[in-house]
């Protein structure tokens, strides 16, 4: 029976201290009221639109769109970007393997990727480049956001399995390059020692890539004055298509290998740097520490300000201890609704995200959002209130008398 007792008063005191809750929130104390549940709602926005960010970045999440580009690069261990690696797992057989991915059914361009930092020297200067060597075809477009349709198509150095056709000595130049290098299109350039290069063009390299100094040559000269011509070697491949179905294909093309989307390749460096992860810790920290912070000032100032009525409670018999109860009910209700309010507002912050990464920097969302995200943040919204009542429950035992 006492437990009865004990619960029935429980679940009076709660019940009252919602209706009072609600009261407050909408006649006596709106403004203090509505402050503690937009500290908690803005705090709670921000950890879950971060949270998505850093879940997007850690899954790689993608989806399929009308120009999907997928890369084959090697499974390894090492902390280089892929895209950009120069001494990491190369495939053979490069040449030999891009026919055979160009002849799978939705595949419209492909070409494998030879990428070193090399020295090229002008008549005036002399600095290390990112030297990327492709297979030019019609379809290609960009590769490392420089216009592979300044190169000859179809890489004629390399003829019919040997390095002994045509000798382009084309190398396309992105702005940066061009600058550091003071050239200019005409002018002959050594890559790497080799005299035989002259600028074919000058090209503005496209903003998603950054502003990297990179040329362009032909895959197989490259090979030549690198050394990886004798095994026909490249580092990874760019396969364009709008046919989500390529990539299980592509997946059997070499053993120890992964197939990626554009926008796994951009996160993989990301991912695998632990950034997600301490992107969500942090956002969780400062959320709680931002919530407690909003809701002890305005609620504590809240109970200040309501001394005379805690004096009224005292004196119609409520002790100190139920006053408590009331001002911890209060605390939790306030923080929850902060936290679904937040939730909320941070749903749609992630469609916002998406929609301008989809529209500036990538062609497909960066950002996750999963139903689990409501719990999270209504249960961070919680332990806000939680962190915040042992202040608030002293500030109200001090306005109270002290005295249960």
């Amino acid at each position: 029976m006492k437990i009865r007792r004990l619960l029935t008063r429980w679940v009076g005191l709660i019940a009252v201290g919602i209706r009072r809750t609600a009261s407050r929130a909408t006649h006596t104390a709106k403004q203090r009221s509505r402050f503690s549940v937009l500290g908690v709602a803005v705090a709670i926005a921000l950890l879950i639109m971060v949270t998505g960010l850093g879940v997007g970045l850690a899954t790689s999440t993608t989806v399929y769109d009308d120009d999907v580009d997928y890369w084959i690069v090697p499974e390894t261990d090492s902390p280089e970007s892929p895209l950009i690696a120069t001494d990491n797992i190369q495939f053979s057989s490069v040449h030999e393997t891009n026919d055979r991915i160009h002849g799978y059914d939705g595949v419209d361009a492909t070409t494998p990727v030879l990428a070193q930092v090399l020295r090229i020297e002008s008549s005036d200067t002399a600095e290390y480049i990112l030297v990327v060597g492709v297979i030019n075809t019609p379809e290609l477009d960009r590769v490392v956001g420089v216009d592979s349709d300044l190169l000859t198509p179809q890489d004629p150095y390399y003829a019919n399995g040997e390095y002994n056709g045509e000798w382009t000595g084309e190398v396309v130049l992105s702005d940066g390059a061009a600058d550091i290098l003071a050239t200019s299109p005409g002018e002959s350039v050594a890559v790497a020692g080799n005299n035989t290069f002259t600028v074919a063009a000058i090209d503005n390299q496209s903003s998603s890539t950054g502003d990297i100094p990179t040329a362009l040559v032909q895959l197989s000269e490259l090979q030549q004055i690198t050394g990886a011509a004798e095994y026909d070697q490249a580092d990874q491949f760019v396969v364009s298509t709008n046919s989500p179905s390529v990539q299980n294909k592509l997946e059997g093309v070499y053993p120890q290998s992964s197939v990626q989307t554009r926008g796994e390749m951009t996160a993989n460096q990301v991912a695998e740097s632990d950034l997600s992860l301490a992107l969500a810790l942090t956002a969780l920290v400062v959320s709680l520490s931002i919530g407690t912070l909003f809701v002890v000032t305005t609620s504590g100032l809240e109970i200040v300000a309501d001394q005379q009525q805690l004096a009224v409670l005292s004196a119609m018999g409520l002790s100190i201890k139920s006053q408590l109860q009331l001002v911890g009910t209060q605390t939790v209700v306030l923080t929850g609704l902060g936290g679904l309010i937040g939730t909320i507002g941070g749903l749609a912050g992630i469609r916002l995200i998406n929609t301008i990464a989809i529209r500036t920097i990538t062609t497909e969302p960066i950002a996750t959002s999963h139903p689990v995200f409501i719990v999270y943040g209504i249960g961070v919204a919680l332990v806000v209130g939680l962190l915040s009542l042992p202040v608030l429950l002293l500030t109200a035992r001090r306005v109270s008398g002290g005295v249960p």
